[in-house]
């Protein structure tokens, strides 16, 4: 217990203020850089469909703009883009979502330019953000630290947390005993680490049926109730800004609790300032800057503006308790019936193996950073820590994953205003605001 109290003292510190405000602020900047570009990505992703569909090269190492996307969602929508809202709701209130909202529109702004650094200075090395880190210091060892935490991020937040997460849907959804599903997580990051590129092409395959599935039965709801839907909607931007927003949750606290909960799990469940798809978007056959930053963007959005938007409104919906926990799960019974139960499980275990690979895909990459001739290791504690994942208490995982994270996000940040107000890319830059 002790050990637990400290990391989670030590959360407290690196989640705290400061870095919400570098976050925020950095995604204000740079989104003001930008000319708010992301009010347009509906439009944008209109023009610019056809590219996830499109081949430039037969290269082995290198991967279709499809598999780039899909790896990238699977990386950024977790089981806690589901469950995550549940407990952003109990803790900060009804009003904390729209603060969720909040961060994922300045976060878009962030997750552009670090991808669009992240591309533009890859020059076919295979390491994601640790590739423009290099370039604000006379040494690698900003770049080193990122890669170390990456790793860190990959095995805890991206593997152990997940199967842990997917061994407890399965156990009270479909009544699998955890050890039974240890040895189908076994099975499933061997078939992630074997070959070249295999947790991109698992994430193809993943990504649209767990798309298909949680999108639709979430609309299922929300159209057999519209005017609840629309007073949910009505609900949160209300109590976003007003003095009760907290009253709505188990927190008694005021507006600014509300907000700071609300940004917090906006920067965790959409991730964009963490650097943590940029080796994914500069993996792709498809060398343009600005083709992946829009594309990092329209990640961003659909975490948090579709599938975390629909979980809170499916919540507020079902007029579920808003002090307990398991909520999001709670929600989908009540609305859904019985069949609720079995539709969450299925969800939060696809969510959650999805996450495995695309944290799988990103782990490797910094793990070959750091040593480039032995990636066999890196697979080896994959494979460990996804099963013991389904074993473990996650208390302890949770708050060392956190940490992790949050080092990601310090180094990162900073070196993408560094060069942006350094001027590195503004030739770039301008012709894509033509």
């Amino acid at each position: 217990m002790e050990i637990t109290a400290v990391i989670n003292r030590i959360n407290s510190f690196l989640w705290g203020v400061p870095l919400l405000v570098l976050l925020l602020g950095g995604g204000v900047y740079l989104s003001i850089k930008l000319r708010f570009k992301q009010i347009h990505i509906i439009k944008i992703m209109k023009k610019t469909v056809f590219t996830l569909f499109k081949k430039e090269s037969s290269k082995s190492s290198s991967l279709s703009q499809f598999q780039t996307f899909s790896t990238a969602l699977a990386a950024t929508v977790g089981t806690g883009s589901v469950v995550g809202v549940g407990e952003c709701i109990r803790i900060g209130g009804v009003g904390s979502v729209f603060w969720m909202w909040v961060s994922a529109f300045f976060g878009m702004g962030l997750a552009y330019c670090e991808n669009y650094l992240g591309v533009r200075y890859s020059e076919g090395k295979l390491c994601g953000a640790a590739a423009y880190l290099e370039k604000i210091g006379r040494t690698r060892l900003t770049a080193v630290l990122f890669a170390l935490f990456t790793v860190g991020a990959s095995l805890g937040m991206g593997n152990m947390v997940q199967t842990g997460s997917a061994a407890a849907a399965a156990r009270e959804g479909f009544g699998i005993p955890s050890y039974i599903f240890a040895l189908i997580v076994l099975i499933f990051v061997f078939l992630v680490a074997v070959g070249k590129n295999s947790a991109a092409r698992l994430c193809e395959k993943l990504v649209p049926i767990m798309a298909i599935l949680f999108i639709g039965g979430s609309l299922g709801v929300i159209i057999f109730h519209p005017c609840k839907a629309a007073g949910a909607v009505t609900l949160i931007i209300k109590n976003a800004f007003c003095p009760s927003a907290c009253l709505t949750g188990s927190a008694a606290g005021t507006i600014i609790f509300s907000m700071v909960e609300g940004l917090k799990r906006g920067a965790f469940s959409n991730e964009a300032g963490l650097g943590s798809t940029v080796a994914v978007h500069s993996s792709c056959e498809i060398k343009s800057p600005e083709l992946q930053g829009t594309w990092a963007m329209a990640e961003v959005f659909i975490d948090t503006f579709v599938i975390c938007t629909l979980t809170a409104i499916v919540i507020i919906i079902s007029g579920t308790d808003l002090t307990g926990e398991d909520m999001a799960v709670r929600a989908y019974v009540a609305t859904l019936g019985e069949g609720g139960k079995y539709f969450m499980s299925l969800s939060l275990i696809l969510f959650a193996l999805a996450t495995v690979a695309g944290w799988f895909f990103i782990g490797e990459r910094a793990w070959r950073y750091l040593f480039p001739r032995s990636s066999m290791t890196y697979r080896l504690m994959a494979l460990v820590c996804g099963c013991m994942g389904t074993m473990w208490s996650m208390e302890f995982v949770w708050g060392v994953s956190d940490i992790f994270n949050g080092l990601m996000a310090v180094p990162n940040v900073i070196g993408v205003l560094v060069l942006w107000r350094r001027g590195r890319f503004s030739e770039e830059r301008s012709k894509s605001e033509e």
